[in-house]
């Protein structure tokens, strides 16, 4: 909200502020922010770090994302890149992944992968109307899955083993993501459901293992709105038919939702 309100004083009150006193302020706090995590820790290992106290994390995370304002202001102002812009994305995310291990910073991770995968999306976009449906859903299937290979090599060199639930709920809900949307297609859509089932059995399957019930609830959640996308594609439905199964798929899941609930609360 604070970085958000910042990106809206600068679009509509920089020319009565001043460029030079807007660019200043931002650095200063970005510098600031960088300086504190600096003295306070900082320094690579790849194990998992304590933290110094209960600020650092985010102001950690109030500083990169200064450092975007910082950039997007620059790049508003002074079109350095001009058409190019999308590599400041590439820049920051690359200066996110950068800080998350350094700094051993989940929350930085996360908004690094996640920009990351926004500049890859927005290149995708470039290809062309034409094809920027089905690009971008293959834009984002191998992103989930190069997040999940990322985390997963990770954890089976011995570095950072702490980023794997980051890197796998992110991939995750990417993958899921794509395949529902793709289930709604004519040419592929048996293709994509049979992908989302796939990817949703190995995320209950993961869940079972680990004892984590949100991946559980990805894999029933997205496998419930694929399977219903692609069962009322496939005939014609009438309006008591519709709220038929919506009431019947509805209520079914949601026992079977608490029921799971209740098991893994008293596994664990």
């Amino acid at each position: 909200i604070l970085t958000t309100g910042l990106g809206l004083l600068v679009a509509e009150h920089f020319a009565s502020i001043g460029h030079l006193t807007l660019l200043a302020a931002i650095a200063l706090g970005c510098v600031a922010c960088f300086a504190y995590c600096l003295r306070r820790g900082g320094g690579f290992s790849p194990e998992s770090l304590a933290t110094p106290d209960v600020a650092y994390d985010y102001v950690l995370l109030l500083g990169c994302l200064l450092l975007g304002t910082l950039q997007g202001y620059l790049e508003l102002r002074y079109q350095f890149l001009d058409q190019y812009w999308n590599w400041w994305l590439l820049a920051s995310a690359l200066i996110y992944l950068l800080c998350a291990h350094y700094f051993d910073n989940r929350l930085v991770l996360s908004l690094g992968l996640s920009t990351l995968g926004a500049w890859l999306g927005v290149k995708t976009s470039h290809l062309g109307t034409g094809l920027w449906d089905g690009a971008l859903r293959d834009s984002a299937l191998f992103f989930g899955a190069l997040v999940i290979a990322a985390g997963a090599a990770q954890t089976r060199l011995g570095w950072k083993r702490h980023f794997l639930p980051v890197h796998l709920h992110l991939g995750v809900n990417v993958l899921l993501t794509a395949l529902v949307a793709g289930v709604g297609s004519r040419a592929a859509g048996s293709a994509y459901l049979a992908g989302l089932l796939l990817t949703g059995s190995g995320s209950a399957f993961y869940a079972l293992r680990e004892r984590s019930f949100a991946f559980l609830l990805y894999a029933v959640l997205y496998g419930y709105v694929g399977i219903t996308i692609f069962v009322l594609d496939l005939g014609h439905w009438s309006s008591e038919g519709i709220i038929f199964y919506f009431l019947v798929s509805a209520v079914t899941l949601l026992t079977a939702l608490v029921a799971l609930h209740r098991r893994f609360g008293s596994a664990e």
